[in-house]
């Protein structure tokens, strides 16, 4: 055992270790962070739902879409767990910021997810180019004209018929795909209704914290006068009471001299 870890009275000390370092700016930090970058996501996908309903609207574009439609959900529903975390460890007027910061950009999720279910709801994504449809076969010598020409017209039929049906199949695709994905979208707009009631519960706190702490600054200004005012009456008082005492030694002197006078005669 080192000297520095014993006392002088032979006592065993612990070693001084610095106070941890409040992890709540870091926490402030990370949440300020992590709204830019649902921000970020918010701007893009908003940029994607504008171009539903137009020549750029495609199956790859809706898949892009449904998939940033969950992402920024997910990112929205952690971002508010960690504010609901941040509120209760410290009621600030940083952390009132975050959540109005939080607020408006849920605001313009919510927007944008309902854009983006009413475009996808009224019309189908473009369809991928056809491919060809493959040349008839060359008909076998010796066919005469009539044959040929009914032999054609059979096999336009059937590439008609088979060129319909795969369009009805994906179509019935396309359906039911952007239903599901319509769904996911209603689905994630309640989440963000739920999590606006949730900041809502915060911002009214925050609102009582704030007006607490108006009132204890009022109550402190109040007696911060209140002390101010006792203090210039003390110092008042004090001064007369010197006055006072200075005018009875004068007249205490005035005897003294008036007695030896009168002794000395």
């Amino acid at each position: 055992m080192s000297y520095s870890d014993v006392a002088r009275d032979g006592k065993e000390l612990r070693p001084y270790s610095s106070p941890p370092q409040d992890g709540n700016d870091k926490a402030t930090r990370e949440v300020q962070q992590q709204l830019f970058g649902l921000s970020t996501q918010v701007t893009q996908l908003r940029r994607d739902v504008d171009r539903l309903g137009t020549a750029q609207d495609t199956v790859k574009l809706r898949q892009k879409i449904a998939e940033a439609n969950q992402n920024t959900t997910s990112s929205a529903k952690s971002i508010g767990q960690r504010l609901n975390t941040l509120h209760a460890e410290q009621k600030t007027q940083q952390t009132g910021r975050l959540v109005s910061s939080f607020e408006a950009t849920l605001k313009d999720l919510q927007t944008t997810l309902k854009v983006a279910k009413s475009k996808e709801a009224a019309s189908l994504p473009k369809e991928a180019k056809q491919t060809a449809v493959p040349a008839a076969l060359d008909l076998e010598s010796g066919v005469n004209s009539d044959e040929h020409q009914a032999l054609m017209q059979q096999q336009q039929q059937q590439q008609e018929r088979l060129v319909l049906e795969s369009r009805l199949q994906y179509n019935d695709a396309l359906i039911d795909e952007r239903d599901e994905g319509i769904q996911d979208i209603q689905r994630n707009i309640q989440d963000i209704q739920e999590m606006f009631q949730d900041m809502a519960v915060l911002v009214h706190d925050q609102g009582l914290q704030i007006d607490d702490i108006d009132a204890n600054v009022s109550t402190y200004e109040l007696r911060t006068e209140q002390a101010g005012h006792e203090i210039v009456k003390a110092d008042t008082y004090q001064r007369a009471a010197r006055n006072r005492k200075c005018i009875l030694l004068t007249i205490v002197i005035i005897v003294v001299v008036v007695l030896v006078l009168v002794i000395a005669q």
